[in-house]
């Protein structure tokens, strides 16, 4: 990776000077130039958020590195400056007063576009205490008068009175893990990708793996060798699975099998056609990328081929793959082309040329390749793999000398690689005189830079995941997070050169993301980050200052030390990387106890979450009770549906289970069924709260798959007469339905790894399943014998079955984003029906 900031702008020595003055003129000024085209889209983004009377608020400069003295030394990347505009007044002369024919009020100054997005957020922030989250935002609660910017920097408590100014010690901020681009982007249109784009501005986001739409650039390269149509339909992979299609663990797709409807190539048809529309999306996304000046990551050439590609190279080294996740072999065993043979180093400069040219001028020098993600070698001796990525890494510099070879740390988890081989392998890179970076994608609980030496001299990133398989449960490691990317930087200075989130998933722990991407922005010499503190002015921003009461601040300072503080090692010693699953997202059993990934076992103290769950809802309901009429704001009530459903879930629900299998354990027919009828209750009762929200909806969910077979088509494309878009849309829903159950085919390994707590996959899928478990319980005890798990395993499996192939909305009571019923009004009932029960059953497990 290049030294320094490459996304700063270079300047001469005499343009430094004299920017250097106008930047100190600008201070006093009270005028101001029209936006330049380098910093037009903050003015857009400003326009898309926030009212028309901020529309002029803000004059966004970009200026020298050395016309802001950094906060810190080590403070030196993206530094920005954000302070008052001395005498602002109106004006009619737009030409004079600049952006919107009004004098701005606020200042903005920053060495790149990147530093000005955070210095907008920062001002958002500490003047307007607002900010974007997922969940939503109090925009519309702005005040009508923009406020100036105060002295008091309101998470520090530190006083500035000469502008506020913050800088990044690390050059690199970046988002999202490849298989969220499965888990959580597969089905969205322009809209919502404009929207996330806003929100990584803001967070100071300046490099995404621009992953959308590959698949467009594989189809057209591998026409050009002579693959063959129907050769496509093998290789590439439905909608949600794209991400491990591009990594090479699984290949093809299964749909067409689980529906019922259609054929191969009817399914080969839905995939050109998604090809093709996700192509068009993934312009708009780079374009905006480009206005944005965020470094995209690009693929390179990942060497995973369609299985007919050796029968076009016969001489070439082409091989099949390790399996990966008991997927069967059709679906595995990925044909790849060894990266030593001359043919890889050909076919990776055909397809990054190819790609430049599809793109339309939009260049990166970052490449993303993943050439061993939980899969392994072909060998493993050291001098083999230092030759593979020596050779990956000349190949990239034949196609791009500036190429910077980014790839996943995560592969290194695998049992084949020991320090030694991926100390040579790393080195190899190096001998080639390569640039790399390593995302470490989960330092907050599987930190692969402290097992292997951080990397070993090539440059990293530091990553918090939090939400392994886009998993709901209130999680977070709150306390070690605030201390581990700091120390991983004093051992590395030289070599952690970023920092980011890499969720598979959004809409769950939005202060731990926001958090996390506030770290860079530290010194990280004297961090001394007041998190207390932070959280604080975090729920002022997201409910409003004065709807964040006492007691709602005491009800998230109890949950930010419990459910929010989970430490890596437990007191009973056992490792707690991930979060839990409820025990109704499980496969039904007698012991739902599991210690195990993504297991079950809650770390938390439960009276102190259900007392904080307590004072939060009754401040809900008392702020939406006030004779002041004004709605909640929408986070407010999604914190009130996430949190009512931890209580359901993961203190009321097992603890019913716990009472169901005591009662079959003594064959107590009568009490079998109450403690069933009242476990199918908290389920139907968390089923119906969900559904009161689109962001917990499945219904939801599917809409938005279904709607994303109307996304435009590239210029050009047509979509031919004879095809079946009913069946199309029943394409997309299978995909959605699959990747949140069986993940896969049937009997393939991840099933249920993707769960979800949602309204209307409770009801439909998990209640059934739970249904039947109860009553072989009592079948067993009626005919006084064990139960037996495999009579229910086929039994499970037939509801399983056609459930995969059914279409949301066929069946009664099957909405589509909410049920009807206010999310307020459940969540209260819920509360009087369950407070009480919450609490007892948390004392009596404490």
């Amino acid at each position: 990776m290049a030294k320094g900031n490459i996304r700063s702008i270079r300047w001469s020595p005499s343009s430094l000077a004299l920017v250097a003055v106008a930047a100190v003129a600008l201070l006093h000024s009270t005028t101001t130039a029209a936006p330049t085209a380098a910093t037009q889209s903050l003015y857009g983004l400003v326009e898309r958020l926030l009212p028309k009377a901020y529309h002029s608020t803000f004059d966004f400069q970009i200026v020298s590195e050395t016309a802001i003295p950094p906060s810190s030394p080590k403070n030196k990347y993206d530094v920005y400056r954000v302070s008052n505009v001395a005498a602002a007044a109106d004006t009619a002369d737009s030409n004079a007063a600049g952006h919107g024919g009004r004098r701005p009020t606020v200042l903005i100054e920053g060495t790149t576009l990147s530093a000005l997005g955070v210095g907008l957020k920062f001002y958002l922030e500490q003047a307007a205490q607002v900010e974007l989250t997922w969940s939503g935002n109090r925009f519309n609660e702005l005040p009508a008068q923009p406020p100036r910017v105060p002295d008091l920097e309101l998470d520090s408590g530190n006083v500035v009175t000469t502008g506020h100014v913050h800088g990044s010690f690390v050059p690199w901020r970046y988002y999202t893990n490849v298989v969220t681009f499965g888990y959580q982007f597969a089905f969205w249109d322009w809209n919502r990708w404009e929207r996330e784009l806003d929100w990584m501005v803001l967070n100071g986001v300046n490099q995404l793996p621009a992953m959308v739409g590959q698949e467009y650039v594989q189809r057209e390269f591998f026409r050009s060798l002579g693959v063959k149509e129907a050769d496509f339909d093998s290789f590439f992979s439905g909608p949600t699975y794209q991400p491990w299609q591009r990594m090479g663990n699984m290949q093809g797709s299964w749909t067409y099998e689980l529906t019922g409807a259609g054929t191969a190539a009817d399914e080969l048809a839905y995939k050109n056609r998604w090809i093709d529309s996700q192509w068009a999306l993934q312009q708009k996304i780079l374009a905006r990328l480009d206005g944005f000046n965020i470094t995209s990551v690009l693929p390179a050439f990942q060497g995973f081929v369609p299985r007919a590609l050796k029968n076009l190279y016969p001489q070439a080294d082409i091989r099949n793959s390790s399996t990966w996740s008991g997927f069967p072999i059709e679906h595995t065993n990925v044909t790849y082309v060894e990266p030593t043979d001359p043919l890889f180093s050909k076919l990776s400069v055909d397809y990054i040329k190819l790609q430049d040219k599809l793109n339309n001028g939009h260049r990166s020098h970052h490449y993303l390749l993943d050439l061993y993600n939980e899969l392994t070698p072909s060998c493993l001796t050291e001098a083999c793999l230092k030759a593979i990525s020596k050779t990956v890494s000349q190949t990239l510099q034949t196609a791009n000398k500036d190429a910077v070879w980014v790839m996943q740390g995560w592969f290194l988890t695998g049992s084949a690689w020991n320090p030694a081989r991926a100390k040579a392998y790393l080195e190899g890179i190096q001998e080639a005189n390569g640039q790399s970076f390593v995302y470490d994608l989960a330092s907050d609980s599987v930190p692969v830079w402290e097992r292997f030496s951080g990397f070993y001299g090539s440059e990293f990133g530091w990553s918090v995941i939090n939400n392994y398989g886009a998993s709901q449960g209130l999680f977070g490691k709150l306390s070690e997070i605030q201390v581990l990317p700091y120390q991983a930087f004093a051992k590395y200075p030289n070599t952690l050169r970023g920092m980011g989130v890499t969720a598979e998933g959004l809409n769950n722990n939005e202060f731990i993301y926001e958090l996390t991407l506030t770290f860079p922005w530290a010194n990280p010499d004297q961090p001394a980050l007041n998190v207390p503190k932070r959280l604080e002015q975090f729920i002022q921003r997201r409910y409003g200052p004065s709807r964040a009461t006492p007691q709602v601040q005491q009800a998230w300072k109890l949950l930010s030390e419990t459910v929010w503080d989970c430490p890596s090692v437990l007191e009973s010693g056992l490792a707690k990387e991930t979060g839990s699953k409820s025990y109704i997202e499980k496969p039904p059993a007698l012991d739902m106890a599991n210690t195990g990934w993504l297991g079950t076992n809650i770390w938390y103290n439960k009276t102190t979450v259900v007392h904080a769950w307590d004072l939060l809802v009754k401040s809900g309901i008392a702020e939406r009770n006030a004779p002041h009429g004004r709605p909640l704001p929408t986070s407010y009530i999604f914190d009130l549906v996430d949190t009512t459903r931890e209580i359901l879930l993961s203190t009321v629900f097992p603890s019913v289970h716990g009472s169901l299998i005591a009662a079959y354990n003594r064959q107590d027919i009568a009490q079998i069924r109450a403690a069933g009828r009242q476990l199918l209750e908290v389920a139907n009762d968390a089923d119906r709260l969900l559904s009161s929200h689109s962001l917990f909806s499945f219904g939801a969910a599917v809409k938005e798959a279904r709607d994303s077979s109307n996304l435009p088509l590239p210029t050009g494309a047509t979509t031919p007469a004879s095809f079946n878009r009913n069946g199309f849309r029943q394409f997309l829903e299978s995909n959605a339905r699959n990747l949140v159950t069986w993940w896969g085919p049937e009997s393939a390994g991840l099933a249920d790894y993707g769960s979800k707590q949602w309204g209307g996959l409770i009801s439909s899928y998990y209640v059934p399943r739970w249904k039947l478990f109860i009553a072989q319980l009592e079948l067993a005890a009626q005919e006084k014998r064990p139960f037996d798990p495999v009579a229910y395993s086929a039994l499970v499996l037939k509801h399983e079955t056609a459930w995969q192939a059914q279409k949301w909305g066929d069946r009664s009571g099957e909405s589509w984003a909410s049920n009807g019923s206010a999310s307020i009004d459940v969540v209260r009932q819920l509360w009087v029906k369950y407070a009480a029960l919450a609490a007892k059953i948390a004392a009596a497990e404490d």
